[in-house]
C-alpha cells in the first residue's frame, strides 16, 4: 500500500505547502484539561454526521473542529515504505535484547522519524505470540512469553508515544498463522485467551491506556475477531483499553457490523473504508455506540499529543547518527550466541586469515517481507564490516557457498524432453484443485514459467501436471526452487525434491520472494524423470502463478576450498519469511545445511551464522565450533556482527522463542492444530505455548527460551525471597558477579512454579521477571525483583485467582538453565 492512501485530501494539501490542520480555538482553549475531558467537551459539539465522519475517517469534514487527520505508517522495525529511516531489527530481535530500556528508546527514535516524515499515527509495535515454528510472521512479534512480549511492548508504545504521535499494537488477538489467515476459526480457551494472548496487550494498555489496538484477522472461536463483541469486550473493559480500536488493512467486508460489535475506527485511512455515509446515524448501531467510538478516537488523539502539535511538512531524511548507532546497538543486544565449543569465539588475536561464506554482502538479509519490511538505505554488509574491522592484519576472502533462500534461474527448455523427444515438458490442464479426470488441455511447455494462466480458459480454480525428462550437463548436487502462488510438488525419478505452498509469489509490501527449495545428486549425461504438479486453490484469490528454477553448478566445492585454506570460516546462511506465508518445514532451504556440513569437515574453526526469523534445524550443530542467531538486523547487523566476531562487543540477546530439536516438538504437529482443518484451527495445547509446552510435555528443546551464552561466565548467589500480603507482591533479590575475565552482559531470568493446590491448572513454570546487566570482570550487582501477586494468578471461572500456597521463585539463564531457588507462601 502507497502511504499516502492513509492521508485525506485535506491533509495532502496542508502538508504540501508546509501547513498543519488548523487547530480550533475551543480546542486549544481547553489544552489544559485531561484528554478525557477534553474529548467529552469536543463530542458535545459535534453533531452526529460528525462523529459519523470522525469514525469514517472523513477527516476533511471535522477539520473545522480542530481534529487532525490520522496520518498512518507501518512502523514495527522502522517506517515501512519510506526513504531515509533508520532500519531497526525486526522486532523478534528486539525482544531478543531483553531490554525494556532499549526497547524505549528504539520507540522513541521511531516515533521521532514517524513524526518528522509526516505521520501522527505509527502501526507498531507488534506483539503477537509464536505459538509454532511455522508462523512466517513471527519475525514480527516478539517471542512466545506473554510477559517479555508485554513488557517489551509496553516499553515501546510509551517511548513512540512519548513523540507526539499515536502507536496502534497489533493483532487482537490469538493470531499465529498465515494460512488461511483470513478465514481460520480459531478454537481457543477462554483460560488460554486471558492468560496467554490478551496478556501482552493487558501490559501494554497498562502502560499506556489511551493508545490504539488494531484486532486480527480470523476468527475467535466462531466469530471474526473484527466483529466480536466478546473480544471488544475483553479489550476494552477487561484490559481497560481507553482508546480506539481499528480493523488491519483487509479485515471483512462487513464493517457496520464490526462497528455495531465495538470497532471504532472503521479503516486504516478513507481508502479503506466501505460504510456510506449516513449509514452509521440511519439506527445501523446506536447512538452510544457511535459516541463511544468518536470519544475514543479523541481521546487518543487527545492523550498523545496529536492535536497540540500538528506534524511537520515531511523531512527527505530523519535518520540521525544517534538513530544509526541505535541500531547497530540493538543488533549488538540481540545477537544470540547459541553454541561455542572451544571458545571458538571471538576470534583469536593470533588469527591470519578468514574465509566468509555464504549470503553475507549485499544479498544478506536486514529484514523480513510484509509490514516489518524497512528499507536500509546505505548500509555496511557483514562482508564489508567484517573486512573493515579485520584490517590488513587478517586476510578475508569471500566465497558464496550458497546463493541462500532465493528463486534459481528457469530450468531451460534445452535440458527437457517430453517422452516424443520434444524440447520441453508436456503440460496436461485440469479443472479442480488436483491433477486428475479428464484434462481440459495437453500441449508442450519449453519451459514452466507464469504469473497468470497459461492457457486460455482455465476455471477460477485449476490444477496441472507437467511430465518428461532432464538430462543434467554436470554431475554432483543440483539446486531445485519452485516459486508458486498455491501448491506444488516436483519429483525426480520418483522422490519428492521439492513440496509446499505459497499464497503468493511475493508479498507486495518487501522485496523478497516466496520460494520453495531442494537438492538432488544428479550424473551429467543421464537423464531422469521430471513430475511436477501444481494447483491455484491455496493461493490468494485470484492469483496463480510458478517458476521451475534450478541451479546446475554447486557453489560448495569452492566454498571447501576457501574454507581449508583459511585460519577460520564463518558461514552465513538465511531462510526468506514475511506476511502471507508460513515455513513448511524447519530445515535451512536448499543446500544450506550441506554446505555447512562441507566446510565444518574442511574447517574445524567453522561459525555458523543464522540469518533467520526463528528456529531451523541443526543436523550440523556437533561439527561446527560455534553458532550465532542474527535475526534480521537491519541497517546495524553487518557492523554488530563483525562487533561479535571479533569480540568486540558481547553477544548479549537471549532466545525469545524455543528452538525445537526436530519438528515433532512443541504445538501445532497435528493437522487438526496447525494449519488446521475444514477452516478450523484447534488450540488444544492451551496456555502451553513455547518453553510452557516443552516443559508440561517432557520435551528437550535444541535450545530453550532465555537461552544465550556470553563470552565470559556469571554467578546467580545471595537469593533472598519473600511475600508482602499489604502489597500483594513477592520480592527477589539475587546477586550476579563476572566470574570470569571479560566485560560481559548477563540476562538474569526468574520463573515462578504455583503450588500444588495449582498443579493442574498451571504449567510447571512461568517467567515472572528479568534484568539484564552488563558487569566488568570480578564485578558484582544486587536485582530486585518485584512480582505483583496478579502475575502469579490463574484465570478460573471467569475470574482470576492467586491460589494459596507455596510458590517457588527461580533465578535461571533460561528455562531450563536454573540457578537458584526460593520458596514463599501466599495465604
Amino acid at each position: 500500500m502507497n502511504r499516502r492512501s492513509f492521508l485525506s485530501a485535506a491533509t495532502l494539501t496542508a502538508l504540501a505547502i508546509g501547513m498543519a490542520p488548523a487547530m480550533s480555538e475551543q480546542a486549544a482553549a481547553a489544552s489544559g484539561t485531561t484528554p478525557q475531558d477534553r474529548a467529552d467537551a469536543l463530542l458535545a459539539r459535534m453533531t452526529p454526521a460528525e462523529k459519523e465522519a470522525l469514525v469514517r475517517c472523513d477527516f476533511t469534514a471535522v477539520a473545522h473542529l480542530g481534529i487532525p487527520a490520522l496520518t498512518m505508517v507501518d512502523a514495527s522495525a522502522g517506517l515501512r515504505g519510506e526513504k531515509g529511516v533508520t532500519a531497526f531489527p525486526v522486532p523478534l530481535a528486539q525482544a531478543a535484547t531483553f531490554d525494556e530500556n532499549l526497547l524505549g528508546r528504539i520507540g522513541q527514535a521511531i516515533g521521532a522519524e514517524g513524526r518528522a516524515k509526516g505521520y501522527n499515527n505509527l502501526l507498531a509495535p507488534t506483539i503477537d505470540l509464536a505459538r509454532t515454528w511455522h508462523f512466517g510472521r513471527q519475525a514480527e512479534g516478539m517471542g512466545e512469553d506473554p510477559l517479555l512480549a508485554g513488557r517489551l511492548g509496553a516499553a515501546a508504545t510509551v517511548g513512540i508515544q512519548s513523540q507526539n504521535v499515536a502507536a496502534t499494537v497489533k493483532h487482537f488477538a490469538a493470531y499465529t498463522q498465515e494460512t488461511n489467515r483470513f478465514f481460520t476459526d480459531t478454537k481457543v480457551s477462554e483460560r488460554a485467551l486471558h492468560e496467554i494472548y490478551y496478556a501482552p496487550f493487558r501490559r501494554v494498555v497498562t502502560a499506556a491506556p489511551a493508545t490504539s489496538v488494531m484486532m486480527a484477522y480470523p476468527k475467535i472461536n466462531g466469530t471474526f475477531a473484527t466483529q466480536n463483541p466478546a473480544l471488544f469486550d475483553a479489550l476494552k473493559k477487561g484490559v481497560g483499553l481507553q482508546g480506539y480500536t481499528v480493523p488491519d488493512f483487509w479485515a471483512g467486508d462487513d464493517q457496520v457490523a464490526a462497528a455495531r460489535a465495538g470497532m471504532d475506527l472503521a479503516g486504516l485511512g478513507p481508502a479503506g473504508v466501505k460504510i456510506p455515509a449516513g449509514a452509521l446515524t440511519g439506527g445501523a448501531i446506536p447512538s452510544t455506540r457511535l459516541d463511544d467510538a468518536a470519544r475514543r478516537i479523541l481521546v487518543t488523539m487527545f492523550a498523545n499529543g496529536l492535536v497540540d502539535h500538528p506534524v511537520p511538512a515531511p523531512a527527505a531524511d530523519v535518520s540521525t547518527p544517534e538513530h544509526q548507532s541505535l541500531a547497530h546497538e540493538t543488533a549488538v543486544a540481540a545477537t544470540v550466541l547459541l553454541s561455542n565449543a572451544s571458545t571458538a569465539l571471538p576470534l583469536p588475536a593470533t588469527l591470519k586469515s578468514l574465509a566468509v561464506i555464504g549470503p553475507a554482502d549485499s544479498d544478506a538479509l536486514t529484514g523480513v517481507s510484509g509490514s516489518t519490511y524497512v528499507d536500509p538505505g546505505t548500509w555496511t554488509t557483514p562482508l564489508q564490516a567484517i573486512r573493515a574491522r579485520a584490517g590488513s592484519a587478517v586476510t578475508v576472502t569471500q566465497a558464496q557457498g550458497t546463493k541462500g533462500d532465493i528463486p534459481l534461474p528457469v530450468v531451460p527448455s534445452t535440458v527437457l524432453r517430453t517422452t516424443s523427444g520434444t524440447a520441453g515438458l508436456t503440460g496436461t490442464y485440469y479443472a479442480g484443485t488436483t491433477p486428475t479426470g479428464t484434462p481440459l488441455t495437453t500441449r508442450t511447455d519449453a519451459t514452466v514459467d507464469f504469473t497468470a494462466a497459461p492457457v486460455d480458459g482455465l476455471p477460477a480454480v485449476w490444477s496441472a501436471k507437467w511430465t518428461g525428462t532432464l538430462t543434467p550437463t554436470t554431475t554432483g548436487l543440483h539446486r531445485f526452487s519452485l516459486l508458486p502462488a498455491g501448491t506444488t510438488t516436483l519429483k525426480i525419478n520418483g522422490t519428492t525434491v521439492v513440496s509446499g505452498t505459497r499464497h503468493s509469489r511475493r508479498f507486495f509490501l518487501g522485496p523478497y520472494d516466496y520460494p520453495l527449495q531442494g537438492t538432488a545428486q544428479l550424473t551429467a549425461g543421464r537423464a531422469v524423470t521430471v513430475e511436477l504438479t501444481y494447483t491455484n486453490s491455496t493461493a490468494d484469490t485470484g492469483a496463480c502463478g510458478l517458476t521451475l528454477g534450478w541451479q546446475p553448478d554447486s557453489l560448495i566445492p569452492a566454498a571447501v576450498a576457501a574454507a581449508r585454506s583459511a585460519d577460520a570460516a564463518v558461514v552465513f546462511v538465511n531462510r526468506i519469511a514475511g506476511e502471507d506465508m508460513d515455513h513448511g518445514q524447519l530445515d535451512l532451504p536448499g543446500d544450506q545445511n550441506q554446505l555447512i556440513t562441507a566446510v565444518a569437515a574442511a574447517n574445524p574453526r567453522t561459525i555458523v551464522v543464522l540469518n533467520t526469523d526463528g528456529p531451523v534445524a541443526t543436523p550440523w550443530l556437533a561439527d561446527v565450533e560455534a553458532v550465532l542467531q542474527a535475526w534480521y538486523g537491519g541497517r546495524g547487523m553487518g557492523t554488530a556482527l563483525a562487533a561479535v566476531l571479533f569480540g568486540d562487543s558481547d553477544p548479549s540477546g537471549r532466545l525469545p522463542v524455543t528452538f525445537p530439536t526436530d519438528p515433532s516438538q512443541g504445538p501445532g504437529t497435528t493437522t487438526a492444530t496447525y494449519p488446521g482443518t475444514n477452516g478450523s484451527v484447534s488450540y488444544d495445547e492451551g496456555i502451553a505455548i513455547g518453553y510452557r509446552y516443552y516443559d508440561s510435555k517432557g520435551q528437550t528443546p535444541r535450545f530453550p527460551f532465555g537461552h544465550g551464552l556470553s563470552y565470559t561466565t556469571f554467578a546467580h548467589g545471595s537469593l533472598e525471597a519473600a511475600y508482602d500480603p499489604a502489597a500483594r507482591t513477592a520480592t527477589l533479590n539475587v546477586t550476579v558477579t563476572n566470574t570470569g575475565r571479560r566485560t560481559g552482559t548477563d540476562v538474569v531470568q526468574v520463573y515462578a512454579t504455583l503450588p500444588s493446590a495449582a498443579a493442574a491448572a498451571a504449567e510447571p513454570r512461568r517467567l515472572v521477571g528479568f534484568q539484564k546487566v552488563t558487569l566488568p570482570p570480578g564485578g558484582s550487582k544486587q536485582l530486585a525483583f518485584t512480582i505483583p501477586a496478579q502475575d502469579l494468578a490463574i484465570r478460573s471461572s471467569n475470574a482470576w485467582t492467586v491460589v494459596p500456597g507455596t510458590y517457588t521463585l527461580t533465578t535461571a539463564r533460561s528455562s531450563r538453565d536454573i540457578t537458584a531457588q526460593r520458596a514463599v507462601t501466599l495465604a
